[in-house]
């Protein structure tokens, strides 16, 4: 039922529906965001302001599940987390891997990226705790490679 939940989350990205995604996010979550903030945790609030500035800046936002692993087109992990040497098997942690393809829209640039994410899920199957980590700055500069080059 993450899977699902998940695959909300993102086709709420594709369909540029603030709802939708929000729809799966617990008003309480706690929120590490992929750029460097000098590890402040993030609530509900900076969490769909940042899905909104996406939706403003980008088209055809689509998550491709397992894409840019070697070895597997698995993407979605769960249990067995060692962050402390011990075994985990609780459920509702899953790690995501894959990569998110979509449309800068001021300048039609494509923009790619590798992305992985740990996720916590409450009771409700609502996303409690999200960490994600990709490439940013990245973004930024295949946009100006793209503009330089047509």
């Amino acid at each position: 039922q993450q899977i699902d939940a998940f695959k909300t989350f993102t086709t709420g990205f594709y369909n540029e529906d603030i709802d939708q995604l929000m729809s799966v996010v617990a008003d309480s979550v706690q929120w590490s965001p992929p750029q460097y903030n000098g590890g402040a945790l993030l609530g509900y609030e900076d969490f769909k302001a940042a899905g909104l500035y996406y939706f403003e800046n980008f088209d055809e936002i689509t998550f491709n599940p397992g894409e840019g692993l070697v070895g597997s087109d698995y993407a979605y992990w769960s249990g067995s987390l060692y962050s402390d040497g011990e075994t985990n098997t609780d459920p509702n942690v899953m790690r995501v891997y894959g990569t998110w393809k979509s449309t800068h829209t001021q300048t039609g640039a494509p923009v790619y990226n590798k992305w992985y994410g740990v996720i916590n899920f409450n009771e409700d199957n609502k996303i409690a705790t999200f960490s994600d980590w990709m490439d940013v700055n990245g973004m930024a500069a295949q946009i100006e490679n793209f503009v330089n080059n047509n």
